[in-house]
């Protein structure tokens, strides 16, 4: 990802950045609204309610996998600057432009970070097969593996050295 991010240039990189917090916000308010209708008609849900829950399943599958890497790497990315990165070239850091990006990076982190640890704890995929959904306790190496999806992308971001020699 992050040669991909520095091959193609800024422009790329800041819509990767909006593209991101977009679904960061159009997964907030999907939650919203489904809690909204559920309050709503307690007695059925609307087909509104079925779709969106599987776009927000869709979503939670995708945080277990492979989601939570390329997003962190560029939440990561818009808040850590260095001068003389070939992502913002004229740009300095912390003011104008970056400034702008760093928070939108921040609010981005944060509801992807609230959404993963969710997804972590709460989503169950086992052993679909199974007529027993919970056949085994809940083992706590999906945690680890976050932490090392987390751990990747901000090593890479703030090691630029070792991108920058290779």
């Amino acid at each position: 990802m992050d040669f991909l991010l520095r091959t193609s240039g800024k422009s790329f990189f800041y819509g990767c950045l909006y593209a991101a917090f977009s679904l960061q916000v159009v997964a907030l308010i999907g939650i919203l609204i489904v809690i909204a209708k559920l309050e709503e008609s307690k007695r059925k849900s609307s087909t509104i309610v079925y779709y969106i829950l599987q776009l927000l399943s869709l979503y939670a599958f995708l945080l277990t996998n492979v989601g939570p890497i390329p997003l962190f790497h560029i939440f990561f990315q818009a808040i850590i600057c260095r001068d003389g990165d070939m992502l913002r070239e004229s740009d300095e850091c912390y003011t104008g432009i970056h400034l702008v990006n760093m928070i939108f990076g921040v609010f981005g982190l944060l509801l992807l970070s609230f959404y993963t640890i969710l997804v972590q704890i709460f989503y169950v995929d086992f052993n679909p097969s199974s007529e027993i959904p919970f056949a085994a306790p809940q083992s706590r190496i999906s945690l680890y593996k976050l932490a090392l999806k987390i751990g990747f992308p901000l090593y890479i971001t703030i090691d630029q050295d070792v991108i920058n020699s290779s």
